[in-house]
This record gives C-alpha cells, structure tokens and sequence, in this order.
C-alpha cells in the first residue's frame, strides 16, 4: 500500500469546528498563524471554492455537489500528515468522495483535498446510516442545543449560554435517554426531541423549601449540587477537547464511553481540595436556599467550571493515565456504596434508631435533582428494595458507572484494565464526602452458554478473599471479619441468604430489555457480581479484581447464596455455616490454603484470552505477589489479635 503524501484540506461542513477536527484527526485548528506548528496544529485559513453549492437533502448532512455558479466558503488547512487520509475516509463515510481542488485564498490560489457528494451513492441508497457515531453525535448535539432554547425560554424565560448550560444540567439524563435512543432507533425526530425536554419539569427544591429538616441539611445538599456539577462540566471538557485521545484510548463501543474522560475529571477535581471548598463556600454564600432555586445553583457551578478546567493539566493526567493502562480481556464494572450510618441505613429506614446529620439518608435526593445531575457515574439512592423508583426514601447513595439507565436496567462494562477499575472506585471514593461503605465488582462471564448457578468454590477460597476484602478489624474485644459477623450481607428474616456472589444478565439497548420473557434469555450478556467486598480507602482493589478474574475462569463459581440453595442443597449449607463459623472467629489461612488459592487464581489468568494469558507475566507475578502480602498481613493481624486476647486473660 502506498503511503500517502502530506495534504491541503479544504473543509466546509462539521469539520470547521475546532472540536470535531481534534476528535477525527487528533490535530488542533488554530485562527492565528503564530500558533500553528504544523505538527500538532494548523492554521484554518479562511477559503473560497468555486463551482460547487452545499445541499442538505435529509436536514442534517451537508453535501457539496457541482453548481457552475456556486461558491462555498470554509478553511483550508495543511499540509497535513498523509496518515491524517485514513481517518478522514472513516469519518465522511460512503456517501461522500474524495476530490482535488483548488481553492482561493487571501494569499492565493491553494490545491486541497475536498470530500464531496458521492452522487451515485446517493441516487442509488440516499438515506444510508452513516456508520461514524461521531458524525451524527455532532448534528444530535446541534439539534438538542435547538431545542433547549426553547426549553429555556419557557421554563426560566431567558437566552442566554449559561443559562442553556444549566437548564441541560438539570435535564441531562433526559438528554442521554435522548442520545441513546437515537443510536439505538437508528434516528430520532426533531419533535420528538423538543417535545421531550418541554414535557420534562424543571427540576427544583420549592416542595422542601419551608420544611424545617430541609433547611437544615439544605447546604450540605446543595454543597453536592455544585460538586456534581463541577465534575458534569469538567468531564464534558474533558471529552469534547480531547476525544481524539480518549478514543484511542477506549477498548470499544461495548464499554461505556466516559469510563476514562471520568476518571480524569474525578482526579483532576481530588488535587484541588482546598479549591473545591472555597468554590462551593463562596457560591453557599453568594445564593440562598430559601430566595434561590435550584437553577441558579447549577449556574454557579457552570461558570465555576469554566474558571477552574485547565486543559494543559488533562494533559498531564492524560499521560499518566496512558502510561499505567493495562488492558485484558474479561469486561468489567463496579458498583459503589456509601453511607454516613452504614448498613442502619437500610436496617431502619425511618431513621428512628440512627439518623444520618449529613443527608439523613439522602431523603431529599431527588428534590435537590441530584438523581439527574449524578447520571453521567449512574447516580441513585438504592434502599434493597427499589432502585428505579423516584420517591423520597431513605438508602444508600450509590454509583453505578456505566448505567445507562437505572430505570430500564441498562448498563454497559466500564473496562478491562483492573488499574483503571481501582482508579475509578479510589478517585469516586475521594470526591464525595460521604463514607464508603461496599462495593460491588461485575464482570462478565467467560462463557455465555446457560451457567452453572449452584456451583460451589472450596472453603479455602472464599476464605481467602474474606480476608483480603471482607473488612477483618476489631469489635467488642475480638477480631472478626465483619461483612460475615453483621446483616451486612446475610439475611435471616424469613430464610437464610447470603449476598457473596450473583449471577444475572445485563442488557446495554432498551429493545433487549422491552423482549417478551420468553426471548430474553437470548439477548443480553451473562454477568457475575461479587457483593461481599467492602469499599475502602486502604484496600487496594487491582489485586483483587486480577483474583476474581483468575478464580471465575478456573472455577466457573455460581450464585452463593440463595434462600432456595440453603433449604436444598446440604453442600450449600455446610459451606456457608463452616464460612460463618470461620468469620466471626478467623484463624490463621495455612500456607497451603495460600498457596492453593493463589494458584487456582494463576490458572486462570493464563487462559485468560481464548487459552492464553491477557496480561503480561510480569503483571501477572506481581498480582499474584501483592495477594500474597495482603494474606499475610491478614495472618499477622490473626495473631496480634489473638496475642492480645491472652494478655487480657493473663
């Protein structure tokens, strides 16, 4: 194949805006020639072509056909990198072809490349669906900006940027409902988009305004609403000025694709603290709860954020991210949890025993809109019974990265890489002041054929990973692991369960989801959750996922713990009784458990990928090395604990 030679390009359509150009060519378009180094960025020179028109046939696409008394006006940019051709082709698509030119300029007359028409195309299939999801990205944005305009004039009667910003804040997961829905559909009117956003109420606090509890916690919930938006503004920064790197980056349209723009934003907003605290002090000062609403709050934290993003640190975040990737094979995702008051907030849900001083027990989430304005990181409050419900209720304020929707149920795998899975759950962890409480580790399964759900693991693994995860600490005296000596995952109400582990099917397009009940089972992908992790500032979680990896390959476990598997199955039963038995009084792991487990781990990684390993040796070694530690440190713990219980007695 020969290469291609540096080019002019003459651009007339999406490509004139600077952001679209980065994120086809990963090139910077410059307006002032100084700052053009013809490697990095080029100068758009402003640009006449003769004997051609634009036409937009369908409303959204533009075309340029020849017209011996047209004259389209764009920039001419290059040379370009001859490398820069192949990503041009795959962003115009089939029904346009490549040309040469010559086009005018200030300086003269300047040969270009143009992208024009395809004319047979178009006469034989006009109307094909363009494959580039950037492209109708890009026209799907102009037409919702269209219709929060409107939307803006009718709800906070104004016209103005910020404003618009803020009013498509408050209905951003309208707004990503609309966005997949177009992807999935194949298009999505005008109308319909117009009609969705004006049938969408203003989000608001005014029912909570004058009730005495809400305006005692108003602050802390409004100190959330700046926070939140700060990171919505930011990320989207963040993905508009560098999507070219970003999907570079990206291990595919299977995953979710702000795992990385999000991690960047959430670690860009943890190195200013100090910051965030005067921002959000200053706003709390500068508006009021009780004369303000909830827009004008959001409006601070848009202005905020564009006086704080700093393009040139996403950079340096951007290299270090790059630089400590590490991709494998089995897709993955998590589930944080928090709570001020632990697991009494799903144990006393009226708050009459213990009350959260913070957010008692986010009651007033949805007023504030914080279930809309958290969606970009699956934001909702989850009481064990019904997470899609929006209804004031106390529960746990989890994240869910990569929900697409919590009321269909969609989702989609955030990574492959467990150093970038552990840098989402440490960088969500510090940016809400919240405590962590658990986590829950997706990933899916190996083989899609129908799973074994009452699979069994040896006790020595489950074990293992209850030390490693499980929260091994001191109560009343006596060291225990205490998601195993709590009702933090095991349930006695009515019949013994045990939340360890999960087997489900996880849908990412609501047509999968909206199949009748005897057709679902062919679409979706098999996920198993292990839920019996606790969420940690000292547990370093990349291990840990390169373990469940390990043993779900090898060990293929099922479901552990169902009310139906403990009434059935004696094997269930010993196992879970012996592990119970184990947990509220751990001994000792012998060396031969360790080394058990941790091989029955390494197995697994080495098939990782279709019968080979995913991961580098030496990657593998030191998983298997940092395992092997923290399983020590759990013996030492054993016996210091063990050794002060006798110095009591003595």
């Amino acid at each position: 194949m020969s290469r291609v030679r540096p080019f002019n390009l003459f651009v007339y359509g999406t490509l004139m805006s600077p952001s679209v150009f980065r994120a086809v060519l990963g090139k910077r378009m410059v307006f002032v020639s100084s700052e053009a180094d013809n490697v990095e960025s080029f100068y758009a020179r402003d640009a006449v072509l003769s004997n051609y028109k634009k036409i937009t046939p369908d409303g959204t696409y533009l075309y340029a056909v020849p017209d011996p008394q047209g004259r389209i006006r764009g920039y001419v940019l290059g040379p370009l990198p001859g490398e820069c051709m192949a990503a041009l082709r795959q962003y115009e698509g089939r029904n346009y072809t490549k040309r040469t030119v010559e086009v005018q300029t200030r300086e003269g007359s300047v040969g270009a490349v143009l992208f024009v028409a395809n004319l047979k195309q178009l006469e034989h299939s006009f109307g094909y669906a363009f494959r580039d999801p950037l492209k109708q990205e890009i026209l799907l944005e102009a037409k919702i900006e269209a219709a929060l305009v409107e939307t803006e004039r009718q709800q906070i009667h104004s016209e103005d940027k910020l404003s618009r910003r803020a009013l498509g804040e408050l209905h951003g997961s309208k707004i990503r409902d609309l966005i997949r829905h177009h992807f999935e559909a194949g298009g999505i009117s005008d109308y319909a988009i117009k009609r969705t956003l004006l049938d969408d109420p203003l989000r608001d606090y005014g029912r909570i305004v004058t009730e005495p509890r809400a305006q005692a916690l108003a602050n802390n919930y409004l100190s959330m609403v700046v926070r939140q938006v700060l990171f919505n503004q930011i990320e989207e920064m963040v993905h508009r000025d560098f999507r070219y790197e970003l999907d570079h980056l990206s291990p595919g349209e299977l995953f979710y694709e702000r795992t990385i723009s999000s991690v960047l934003a959430l670690r860009l907003l943890n190195t200013q603290p100090r910051l965030l605290d005067v921002l959000v002090g200053d706003c709390l000062t500068d508006l009021d709860f009780s004369q303000d609403h909830l827009v004008d709050f959001v409006r601070w934290g848009v202005l905020a954020a564009d006086a704080i993003y700093e393009p040139r640190q996403v950079k340096r975040e951007l290299e270090l991210v790059r630089s400590h990737m590490g991709r494998g094979y089995i897709p993955m995702g998590v589930e944080l949890e928090f709570s001020n008051i632990g697991h009494e907030v799903i144990r006393d849900p009226d708050a009459r025993q213990k009350c959260d001083p913070q957010y008692d027990g986010f009651v007033y989430f949805y007023d504030f809109g914080l279930d809309t304005l958290t969606w970009k990181l699956g934001g909702h409050v989850d009481d064990h019974r019904d997470k899609a419900v929006a209804r004031p209720r106390r529960g746990f304020f989890e994240l869910a990265l990569g929900n697409l929707s919590i009321e269909a149920n969609l989702s989609k795998p955030i990574t492959d890489d467990p150093w970038l899975l552990n840098q989402f759950i440490h960088e969500a962890r510090r940016f809400y002041e919240i405590r962590p409480h658990s986590l829950h580790l997706s990933m899916q399964m190996k083989s899609q054929h129908q799973p074994a759900r009452d699979n069994l693991v040896p006790l020595y693994v489950l074990k293992c990973l209850f030390a490693l995860a499980g929260d091994p600490g001191m109560e009343a005296g006596r060291l225990v692991i205490r998601r195993l000596s709590t009702e933090e995952i095991i349930r006695c109400e009515r019949s013994v369960h045990m939340l360890f582990s999960d087997i489900s099917k996880r849908h990412s397009a609501s047509e999968d989801a909206l199949l009748v009940d005897d057709r679902r089972d062919q679409q979706g992908r098999f996920v198993q959750q292990f839920k019996f992790l606790r969420l940690s500032a000292s547990m370093n979680y990349e291990p840990i996922a390169m373990a469940l990896k390990g043993i779900q390959i090898n060990l293929r476990p099922g479901t552990f713990m169902t009310a139906r598997q403990y009434q059935t199955s004696p094997r269930h039963r010993q196992l879970f009784e012996e592990l119970l038995e184990w947990g509220v009084r751990p001994t000792e792991l012998s060396q031969n458990e360790i080394e058990n487990f941790l091989s029955t781990v390494h197995e697994g990684l080495m098939v990782e990928r279709r019968g080979r390993p995913a991961h580098s040796g030496a990657y593998i070694s030191w998983s298997l090395s940092e395992l092997r530690k923290a399983l020590g440190a759990f013996n030492r713990l054993v016996r210091t604990a063990a050794a002060g219980a006798a110095a009591q007695v003595s």
